[in-house]
């Protein structure tokens, strides 16, 4: 199954950038992971395949009502956390450049600790990053919009036949 990861979009409305439609073609399921701003990037995205979303630290509060803080999300076997990620601990330490991955790792699995996932598909620092950590695939897909150093991105995770594999796109 091909997932397409959005993150820290920012008030985009229905007009989604032709990039993303490019980046996005033949996903079968999109996840977002929060900083929507507004629900309409939830129906645009619709549109290309069905929507999981997170709220993140600068949507709005009807938003923040809507969308759970955290989510776990099961594709073809595998267990994917779906966080924005903003409430890590001693947040001035660890996201400043250079980003201390190791703490914000650290974090983001300790959220999901009761249901440990395969994945971990993050946002907020609009910076996109995949590593593995304690056997855990993590991915930030940075932003469709406005991305660390201008740089726009999207990812793609692949899941088949048991084995997981990610992908950042730049847009």
């Amino acid at each position: 199954m091909k997932v397409g990861l959005i993150s820290d979009t920012h008030a985009m409305d229905k007009r989604l950038p032709q990039t993303v439609l490019d980046a996005f073609d033949g996903v079968e399921m999109i996840l977002h992971a929060g900083d929507l701003v507004t629900q309409e990037v939830l129906s645009a995205l619709a549109e290309i395949a069905p929507v999981t979303a997170v709220h993140g630290n600068l949507d709005t509060p009807a938003t923040r009502l809507a969308l759970p803080y955290k989510t776990v999300v099961l594709v073809e076997g595998k267990r994917i956390g779906l966080i924005h990620g903003d409430r890590v601990p001693n947040p001035n330490r660890v996201l400043p450049p250079p980003i201390d991955y190791a703490a914000l790792h650290t974090y983001l699995v300790s959220e999901f600790a009761n249901e440990v996932p395969d994945c971990i598909v993050y946002g907020h620092t609009h910076q996109a990053h995949i590593a593995s950590y304690q056997d855990i695939l993590m991915v930030n897909p940075g932003s469709a919009t406005r991305g660390s150093g201008g740089r726009n991105t999207v990812g793609l995770l692949v899941v088949r036949d048991g084995q997981l594999e990610a992908q950042i796109i730049p847009l």
